[in-house]
């Protein structure tokens, strides 16, 4: 760590010994979490509509498709082993394709069997 990181971290330290943080605005109450600080303003309103009326966005709703076949392509046994290969390689289509859409690299996901 460069020197800066220590230096931040012991004013950080002295002020909090000396109780700068003590009385700021919304002290020992719950975080608003209504609105999320990262989201980009413009869509905002439309995320909203979404979400007040049951939908979420393309990209969210894929993200739980593949999950359930993810799942049951987990458990063998439900899938027929002549169907198995051909239903992976799909899966695999999927989520290639998903994280060309998802938002943030964060939220991608591993190809199964990889």
């Amino acid at each position: 760590m460069d020197e800066w990181h220590f230096i931040a971290e012991r004013k950080i330290r002295e002020a909090l010994e000396e109780g700068v943080f003590d009385h700021l605005d919304g002290a020992g109450k719950p975080l608003d979490l209504t609105e999320n600080p990262f989201e980009d303003p413009s869509l905002r309103m439309a995320h909203r509509l979404l979400k007040n009326n049951g939908f979420a966005p393309g990209w969210i709703e894929e993200a739980k498709e593949i999950e359930a076949e993810l799942r049951r392509l987990e458990i063998r046994a439900s899938v027929p082993p002549d169907d198995y290969d051909c239903r992976v390689a799909a899966l695999n289509r999927r989520i290639e394709l998903f994280n060309l859409r998802a938002p943030a690299r964060t939220l991608h996901k591993r190809r199964f069997g990889a």
